[in-house]
């Protein structure tokens, strides 16, 4: 198996320090493009990130998510429809990971969040 060193994306470098309080599938029927969306929370600070045509969704049992999210930006790979991953590096109870083809910050739209 081939080892990368993708850079994290810029969306949320930090993304091991949230933990996830929200989590949202949805595969609208108008065919407009399927998205996961998460929400995540460290401490007062809560972040929506829309991941777009996400792939290969793994739930592990348990779905206690707690640190380790990494986001990592991996366009230079060349993967076709492919520019993000998303893993659990902690490897913990209840891990999310899954590959998508973009990821837009939706922070802004969430309720009493600054106009």
């Amino acid at each position: 198996m081939a080892t990368f060193d993708d850079p994290r994306h810029p969306v949320l470098p930090d993304a091991w320090r949230y933990d996830i309080s929200g989590f949202r599938y949805e595969r609208p029927i108008d065919g407009e493009e399927s998205f996961l969306e998460l929400t995540l929370r460290a401490g007062t600070d809560v972040r929506c990130l829309r991941f777009l045509s996400p792939q290969s969704i793994e739930v592990r049992e348990g779905f206690e998510p707690t640190g380790g999210l990494v986001v990592l930006d991996v366009r230079a790979r060349g993967l076709s429809g492919l520019g993000v991953r998303v893993e659990d590096r902690e490897l913990g109870h209840g891990g999310v990971e899954f590959w998508a083809r973009d990821v837009e910050d939706r922070t802004a739209t969430l309720p009493g969040a600054p106009a």
